[in-house]
Parts: C-alpha cells; sequence; structure tokens
C-alpha cells in the first residue's frame, strides 16, 4: 500500500536530513551559482544564485549577486535573476517584486537606479548590444509552454478569477508567442521588435543594429524542432537573411562587429539541450568549425574573431576557443573528474584571456572557478562549512553492447567492499542527452541510497549526447530498440564482474528515461523494481496530449494516425500483461511534456496485468517533478520503495 502523507516516515527523515546538510535552510547561504556575467573591468562578475532562506519545504529564493574576483567577496545585490553589465558598466536585471511580479530594473555604473520596468511576459534572455546603448529582452507570453528542461508547463500569467473557473485552450490564442523587445537608454517603457506570426525562441546581438535569432513561424513547441536561424532588424523586426538547418539548432552567437554569426546545429531531442557541432556563417556562406571532436553546448565571442565554446568530448568536459580566421583552437581546460554545472556545460569569457564557468564533480560542490592553461582555480566556493561528505566513490565505466559498440555510463559505488550490491539504475532524458559526474549525482535520491549501501548507475547509452552525430543518432527511429539492451549489458557487466546482486536490481528514469524504464519493466522480468518519472506509456496518446507531438513523429517508425508499427511496438500499455516487476509510477499534474495520463495509463496497465503498482501525481508540479516539496517528496517515496524491493544488507 501506498500512502498519500510520507512525511514521517524513515525515508522521508533520511532524505530531508541530506537535504539540510546541503541546503542549509534558514542560514540564508548561496548554494549554487548559474549564469555568469564578468564586469567589463575584469574585476568582478555577476551571477544568479539560489538560496534556502526560509524552510526546505518552502524551496530556494532566487538571488542576483557578484562575486569581487580579487579578494572572493560575495554580496547579494537584489532577488531577481540575469544580471547583465554594459560596456560602460551599466546594469540589468529581472527583478521579484510583490506578489511575484518581476519587473526590469536598469542602473548606471555606479548602482543608481535608471528605471523600472514592470514585466508582463516571462524573460528568457538579456542582452546589452556591443556599444551598449540598447538592451535586448526575449519574452514569453503569459500563456507560453515552457521547454521540458524547464519543467514543460504552461504559463498561468493570466490566471485570475475564482478557482472554479476552467483552464482553457485555444489554437487561435494570442498570448502563446515569443517576441523580441529592446529598451534603449532613456526609455521608460519597451518596444516590441518582433511579432506574430514570428515566434523567437533564442536570441543574440549581431553587431549594434541586428539580432541573430533562432525562429519558427509558430508559437507551439512542436514547431521548434524546425526553426531556422534568422537576422532580425534590432529597429524594425525585418528578416534580412535565413539560414535554414538540416538539424535542430540553439544557442545562437552574433559577432560584435556583425559579420559572423556562430550556431550549434546537431540532431536534438529537447529544446534547450543542444549539443553538436558548431556552424560558422559569414559573407562567405556557412561552414562546420574544427572543435578537436569536442560537441559544443554553449557559444560565447571574445572579439570579432575568437569563439569560445564548452562542450563534451566523450566523457570529459572541455572548455576551448577557436579563432575562426586562421582555424587556430586551443583549450583552456578538459577533465574527465569534474565538469560543468546546469543541463549540459557552458562558460563565459573573462577580461583576462582566462575562461570563468561553474564547475562541480561527485563529490566537489559547486564552485566559481577561472580555466586556463588546463587547471580550475577556485574563486568562490558555495561548499556549506564544514561541506557534507557525499558517500561512495564515481568513476567512468565502459562496457560492450550486443553490437560490440562501446557503450558508458557513471558508476557509483559506496563506500566499502563492492560485492553483491543491490543497483539502481537512472535512464536519462532525452534520449539525446548525457549523465555526467555532476555533484551527488544529480539524483534526487542519489546520495541517500549510496550511503545505505546501493550502488548507482548512470548509463550513456547509444543516443546520448557528446560521442558525435552518429552516436546520437542510433536511437533515430528506434526509441526502445538496441539502446534498450545497452542498459541491460550494462547492468551484465557489474554483475559478472560480483559487484551486483543480479536479484537486487531495480531501474528509474525521467521523461525518455520514465518510457524507458516502463519499457524495460514490460520487455523482462529481471528487475526487482522500477520508478519511472514522468513517463510516456502509450505514444498514440502522447502525440496528441504532448507539447511536442514532432518528437514521436520524428524519432518513431510509423504514424499516430494508423495502426501498428512502433506507436504500437514500442507502447509499454499494450505490453503490460505479464509484467510482474513492482513499479511505483510519478508525475506532475501540470505536465504537458509528458502529460499526466500517461502515467495514469501505465498505472491502469499494470493493474489490470496484475503487477504491484502505485501511482503518485503532483497536482502544482510539471515535467520531471522539480518543485518543492514534491522533489523532496519524490526522493522518499523513491527511497522507500527501493529499501522495501530491494534492501541492501544490514
Amino acid at each position: 500500500m501506498i500512502e498519500r502523507d510520507i512525511r514521517g516516515s524513515s525515508a522521508a527523515r533520511e532524505v530531508e536530513a541530506l537535504y539540510r546538510t546541503l541546503f542549509r535552510p534558514g542560514e540564508e547561504r548561496l548554494w549554487t551559482a548559474a549564469d555568469l556575467d564578468p564586469a567589463p573591468d575584469g574585476k568582478s562578475v555577476y551571477f544568479s544564485a539560489q538560496s534556502f532562506d526560509g524552510t526546505l519545504e518552502d524551496g530556494p529564493s532566487g538571488w542576483v549577486c557578484r562575486l569581487d574576483l580579487m579578494n572572493g567577496a560575495v554580496e547579494r545585490v537584489a532577488r531577481g535573476r540575469q544580471y547583465r553589465t554594459a560596456p560602460d558598466g551599466c546594469g540589468a536585471y529581472v527583478g521579484n517584486g510583490a506578489g511575484g511580479q518581476e519587473h526590469l530594473a536598469l542602473l548606471s555604473g555606479d548602482g543608481a537606479a535608471l528605471a523600472l520596468i514592470a514585466l508582463y511576459m516571462r524573460v528568457e534572455a538579456l542582452a546589452w548590444s556591443p556599444s551598449g546603448d540598447k538592451l535586448l529582452l526575449l519574452g514569453a507570453d503569459s500563456g507560453a509552454d515552457v521547454s521540458g528542461a524547464e519543467g514543460g508547463f504552461a504559463l498561468r500569467g493570466d490566471a485570475a478569477g475564482p478557482g472554479w473557473l476552467p483552464e482553457v485552450a485555444s489554437s487561435s490564442a494570442q498570448n502563446l508567442w515569443r517576441r523580441l523587445y529592446v529598451w534603449t537608454a532613456g526609455a521608460t517603457s519597451l518596444r516590441a521588435v518582433s511579432q506574430p506570426p514570428v515566434n523567437v525562441w533564442e536570441a543574440a546581438w549581431f553587431g549594434d543594429d541586428a539580432f541573430a535569432v533562432v525562429a519558427s513561424d509558430h508559437h507551439s513547441e512542436g514547431s521548434w524542432y524546425e526553426a531556422s536561424l534568422r537576422i532580425l532588424d534590432a529597429g524594425t523586426g525585418a528578416e534580412r537573411a535565413r539560414y535554414t538547418p538540416a538539424e535542430q539548432i540553439g544557442v545562437p552567437a552574433g559577432a560584435p562587429d556583425g559579420k559572423r554569426w556562430a550556431i550549434l546545429e546537431a540532431f536534438c531531442s529537447d529544446r534547450g539541450i543542444v549539443c553538436g557541432p558548431v556552424t560558422l556563417g559569414d559573407d562567405d556562406g556557412e561552414r562546420v568549425l574544427d572543435l578537436g571532436g569536442v560537441e559544443a553546448t554553449d557559444l560565447r565571442w571574445r572579439d570579432a574573431d575568437n569563439l569560445l565554446f564548452a562542450g563534451v568530448r566523450g566523457a570529459k568536459t572541455v572548455v576551448g576557443e577557436v579563432n575562426v580566421a586562421t582555424g587556430e583552437r586551443q583549450e583552456h581546460w578538459a577533465s574527465e573528474d569534474l565538469t560543468i554545472s546546469g543541463w549540459y556545460p557552458s562558460a563565459v569569457p573573462a577580461a583576462d584571456g582566462s575562461v570563468l564557468a561553474v564547475i562541480e564533480g561527485y563529490a566537489r560542490p559547486p564552485a566559481i572557478a577561472r580555466l586556463a592553461n588546463g587547471e580550475a582555480d577556485m574563486r568562490v566556493d558555495f561548499a556549506p562549512s564544514p561541506a557534507p561528505a557525499i558517500p561512495g566513490t564515481m568513476r567512468y565505466h565502459r562496457w560492450l553492447g550486443r553490437d560490440g559498440l562501446e557503450i558508458g555510463g557513471w558508476l557509483v559505488l559506496p563506500d566499502g567492499e563492492a560485492r553483491n550490491l543491490p543497483l539502481f539504475v537512472d535512464i536519462h532524458g532525452g534520449p539525446v542527452w548525457a549523465h555526467r559526474n555532476r555533484y551527488a549525482a544529480a539524483l534526487r535520491a542519489g546520495p541517500v541510497l549510496v550511503g545505505k549501501g546501493y550502488a548507482l548507475l548512470l548509463p550513456n547509452p547509444r543516443g546520448s549526447g557528446g560521442r558525435g552525430q552518429d552516436f546520437a543518432r542510433r536511437v533515430h527511429k528506434d526509441m526502445g530498440g538496441e539502446d534498450m539492451h545497452d542498459y541491460l549489458t550494462g547492468i551484465d557487466s557489474l554483475v559478472e564482474a560480483g559487484i551486483v546482486d543480479p536479484a537486487r536490481v531495480a531501474v528509474s528514469g525521467t521523461s525518455y528515461g520514465g518510457f524507458m524504464s516502463s519499457w524495460l519493466v514490460t520487455q523482462t522480468d529481471r528487475f526487482a523494481a522500477a520508478v519511472p518519472i514522468s513517463p510516456v506509456a502509450n505514444w498514440y496518446s502522447q502525440h496528441y496530449a504532448s507539447q511536442i507531438p514532432w518528437f514521436d513523429a520524428a524519432l518513431l517508425e510509423g504514424s499516430p494516425r494508423r495502426p501498428g508499427g512502433q506507436y504500437f511496438d514500442r507502447s509499454p500499455v499494450f505490453f503490460a500483461e505479464g509484467a510482474t516487476t513492482p513499479t511505483l509510477i510519478l508525475a506532475g499534474g501540470r505536465d504537458k511534456n509528458t502529460p499526466t495520463g500517461q502515467a495514469i495509463e501505465f498505472f491502469g496497465a499494470l493493474s489490470e496485468a496484475g503487477a504491484e503498482a502505485a501511482l503518485a501525481v503532483y497536482p502544482g508540479d510539471g515535467h520531471s517533478l522539480r518543485g518543492y516539496p514534491a522533489y523532496l517528496d519524490s526522493a522518499a517515496r523513491i527511497t522507500g520503495w527501493l529499501d522495501r524491493h530491494i534492501p541492501p544488507a544490514s
């Protein structure tokens, strides 16, 4: 039996103890950093941070902070996010006002207020022009969807009125777009630059009088997959040029002189999570840059000729720079033991020629570091004092797939003898994404499980990012095919080594990992427990209910309008008969990426088949359950489910 309220359980107490140790709620200390923005003088860097100023259940609040690179001192500037400094030292950020209302705050070089503009949109990008006299804003309308990477739900900016009012949807609604705005020095309001039917997903300055944007002609999340790079006039929004890619694109970067643009172009499964080659465009046309085998995930121009990139090369995180005029390339830093925080690595150029990034490792809390000459110089550490001990050790583990293809993933082993252990396999989302050596494995219940004696396996099967486009494309038209066997052969390799007890293996995963962990329990009885999170269970209903119908249409063989094909053959609900794995399914009530109905369908299919099944739906949460306290509760439920079905040795 599954209880609705488990806050008094031993698993909940264990999870709470971990996160109290990590986050120190009520102590007003910063937890981590993101979105670095170096000041022009090179003496400081602004960043966004989170702090658990209230209770753990309240979740974190966002702050704009400033780090003095000379002495390591950190100050809180304001509640908000996305601080940006202009070349003359002026600043801008998105601030939090009363009742959660956001505003755009403009500051002079000495910190004096220049303007405060109320925002009736969700600002997703903020950038000063190279000359510093104009500010770009990319805003999502009040009813727009956010990507699966951000929670996969619809914004509710217009949700005024009594609670009984229905949630409505209309294909002709006008509050679903993403638009460009410009603020000019001295103005008291924003000027709209783009208008529907142009939907801008990402934007960057292209010189002082144009933007390089990723745009489509529809607002739907699915239209992102076929977006193009467009050069728009900063004054009128008129299109000057267009590049139509063969694949998906992201992270546009316009050179400060307006003569070159660069963009990531790769086979992708999620908006905002792009990993692959860099296409450069100029007057001579387009070409792919040689990055020495690195799959890039972030791009920044240092100047008109030098392009900084961060990315992944196999198990390593790499930060480098290429002179696009000469082709000369250098690597500032590369590491398998450490990585850069976030969905994928990002870094920013510093005034002294080095690079700044937020780095971390399994037992290394996040820290802002200066990267140069292969070394990481920590400028500020976000570890609490005393720093919590993260149990176990992580290393990269390699094995062979059924066809002899080398597969790898991150293996965490508890302290002590690694023999005959229970194993928890976490399958990443995407599928074109990759596990990395993140702090505490970036896994909601990970350190708790390791401390109790579980081993963790975080596989990167075929289809994962960081190993080239051919490797990523091996999942195309074969989701739940050979990639499924990559997980099984990985488990086999640990069993054969005597590390894992074959009778005590559990599988979980979120999004695509939710699909795969659901699929696995209908294809094999070797798992003693499963916890799919935000799963896909029925590709037919997924297509018509999801915000991203392009995804399954592009990655599956067959059609949602015809019987048969992979829409049937790879849907877990149609193969649940005979399933025996005890399965706990977790989902968010606001999820539009893998809608809640998918979890409900799978629960129904397993229950009808006679398998032990449980379902927990968090009504206020979206895709992958990142809100608080749902994140904590879901971690406790995972821990309790595994303790019940694959307990570690006493």
